[in-house]
């Protein structure tokens, strides 16, 4: 099993290219990676959105609710602007993803669902104020995630 790399591999003929995003300006490496190769491909694009709101663990359920709401239409908005602007960049299908759950489920179970060749994902920050996975828990995921579906995972760095 290849270890998660930032090689570039271009998507299996006829695969889409799955970008797991957050929204936030340091996805913006990452989804023009995923635009590149799509477009370079000529493959479909699909842009995902993970609501996870187990972080609100003790939170009344009415306010978890709420909350999951807010961060759905948030994801809404924000992969409406990146399908519009992958649109622009010459490619020809792009479809959005939301979904609520665990974020390697969530992924693993739409990588299965679309028959993605590639997974584009980005490098997580630790900055204060920025929810974050650890370096090495995503690391360890990402690897679960190649084994579990036999996905090429691309990372791209950011600044």
């Amino acid at each position: 099993m290849t270890p998660p790399s930032d090689r570039t591999s271009p998507p299996a003929a006829g695969a889409p290219v799955l970008c797991p995003v957050r929204g936030g300006k340091r996805s913006s490496k990452t989804v023009d990676r995923a635009v590149a190769l799509a477009a370079e491909h000529g493959a479909k694009l699909i842009f995902l959105y993970v609501v996870d709101v187990d972080f609100l663990g003790l939170a009344t359920v009415a306010r978890v609710k709420l909350m999951a709401d807010e961060l759905m239409e948030t994801g809404r908005f924000a992969l409406s602007i990146l399908a519009d602007k992958a649109r622009a960049r010459g490619v020809a299908e792009v479809e959005e993803v939301i979904r609520a759950g665990s974020v390697e489920r969530v992924i693993v179970d739409v990588l299965q669902e679309t028959g993605a060749g590639v997974l584009v994902v980005g490098r997580p920050v630790r900055a204060p104020g920025v929810l974050s996975f650890a370096p090495a828990d995503y690391e360890r995921m990402l690897e679960r995630i190649q084994i579990d579906t036999d996905i090429h995972v691309q990372i791209e760095a950011v600044d």
